[in-house]
């Protein structure tokens, strides 16, 4: 599957990676991964709310912030696959 491989995995290792704000405005077009962050948001603030006020914080960063991994991973990987279908001068064999 290669989720612990890493970077090394990639097939063209000459391609620069995203920038954070290429990933950020693919993920605020898609209606689905933007619903599933604020989705992810306000669960954990729900979940979160009955905890004591020093655990507050924590539990909500945590909560959100696995979700939020996932679906800005499945951003990074729709823009990786919508750059490699832009460039098919660059997949061709040598």
């Amino acid at each position: 599957m290669g989720l612990l491989q890493g970077r090394g995995s990639r097939a063209d290792e000459r391609r620069p990676p995203l920038s954070m704000s290429a990933l950020l405005s693919a993920t605020l077009r898609s209606p689905l991964e933007l619903g599933g962050i604020l989705l992810s948001v306000f669960v954990a603030a729900v979940l979160a709310s009955p905890l004591p006020p020093v655990f507050q914080p924590i539990a909500g960063l945590l909560l959100a912030a696995i979700p939020g991994m996932l679906l800005l991973g499945r951003a990074r990987r729709r823009l990786e696959r919508d750059q490699d279908e832009d460039d098919p001068q660059e997949q061709l064999p040598r």
